[in-house]
Formats: structure tokens, sequence, C-alpha cells
């Protein structure tokens, strides 16, 4: 994998669209959305976990958009083999940005060196009043940590459980996601694909990809007709 700037380490975020806190669908999340748009006067350390795609990573790059310049953000999951890349954005990480933010953090639980750079992070952001936010799919005290000292500062992050979305928010999600990309999804479309698609959010915006391809090689609307040919529902 080729070599990368450090600055790319700071908002290093593809499609700022669709990770705004502003089009974040709330749900039953209000509190945690509150607590993350206000401003803090002291250190703030947030671990946020819930299932996959369950709105954590979209919360911690939309806190690093409106941050700005400020913000560091780095996702473990994206560098797949190439380790030594992410210990260097944990790195750039450890002296840059007054929030930093660290998406899918199990990638790195029990690798001694990539912990060092985690409790670097801590320290620099507890002293200078800073934020950090961690996002995983079960809490702190689940990951198997090779440094008693990170494990207990992890353990004592506020913990945020993303709460699931009912069909009604999960219609204007995927609602959103289609006026994005340009099109609208009708209300007779949403009801029928929640009532007979997946309960998965994760699942409905693989369907939602698949959509929006077939709308465009078909050159057509998407229409309850369209979706059952398409998905199979």
């Amino acid at each position: 994998m080729p070599s990368r700037d450090p600055k790319q380490f700071v908002l290093d975020i593809e499609r700022p669209h669709e990770q705004q806190l502003e089009n974040f669908v709330v749900g039953a999340n209000a509190e945690l959305l509150d607590s993350l748009t206000a401003a803090p006067r002291e250190f703030r350390g947030y671990w946020i976990f819930g299932t996959v795609s369950s709105g954590r990573s979209h919360l911690l790059r939309g806190s690093c958009l409106a941050a700005r310049h400020e913000a560091c953000y780095v996702g473990c999951a994206d560098y797949g083999e190439n380790f030594a890349g992410l210990l260097a954005a944990l790195a750039y990480a450890a002296e840059h940005g007054s929030l930093v933010a660290i998406d899918d953090v199990g990638v790195v639980a029990g690798h001694g060196d990539a912990e060092e750079r985690l409790i670097q992070i801590y320290q620099r952001l507890l002293g200078a009043a800073g934020r950090l936010l961690i996002a995983h799919t079960h809490p702190a005290s689940q990951l198997a940590w090779s440094l008693p000292d990170l494990a207990s500062r992890l353990a004592s992050l506020e913990h945020h459980q993303i709460q699931p979305l009912d069909d009604v928010e999960k219609a204007e999600l995927l609602r959103q996601r289609a006026q994005n990309r340009g099109y609208r999804l009708s209300n007779a479309v949403l009801d029928y694909w929640l009532t007979r698609g997946p309960r998965d959010m994760g699942a409905l915006l693989t369907d939602l990809d698949t959509l929006d391809k077939a709308s465009l090689a078909h050159q057509r609307l998407v229409t309850v007709p369209l979706l059952k040919q398409v998905l199979g529902y």
C-alpha cells in the first residue's frame, strides 16, 4: 500500500454529505447527540458502541467535520493489513487535534505498540481539555487489552450504546440517502420495503445501493415493481 501524507490523517473522509451530525437520524440517541454537539470546557471521553451500521461511525465522522481542522480521525479497520500505516496514523493523532476520533478500535486491542499510542492520545487530550471519541461494537471492558493502564482509562470513558432505529426512523434515513443521490423514495416504496425487507440497517443500505444501480441501469424510478424485481421481496 502506498505511503500517505500525515496531513491526510486529519479528516480523511470521503462522503461528508452522509456523515454530518445534522443529517444523523437521532431516534432514541438524542442525549448522546446533544452531548457531542455541546461545547466542552474540560476533557470529555466517549466510548460509543453498537452493531455494524448502527451509526457510530457516522457520529465520529460527523463530529470531526463539525470540528474541522481541529479534528483527527483514524479508521482502524481502513488500514487492513497495513499495520505500520495504522501505527503512523495513531502516532500522528497523539500529537495533533483537539478532537481525536478512533473508529473500529478493536483492531488494535492486544497490540502493545498500538495501545501505547492510545495511551499517549488519551494523556494529551486529558491535559489539553480535548475530546476523545472511540467506537466499537462492544463496551471497552469486553476487549482483551494487553496494557492494564489503558484498559482502566478506556473503561472510565462515558459509555453510550447506540439505540436501534424504529421503522419510521429507518424510512427517514433511507429517504435522506436517496435524496443525497438525487432521487426520491415514495411512501409506498418505503412501506413495502420495510414490511417485507430485512430488519438490519446495514442490509437495508446494501439494498439501497442495489436499487440505485438498477434504477440507473434501467433508467427507471424506484417503484414497488422495480423493488420486487431487483430485490425479490
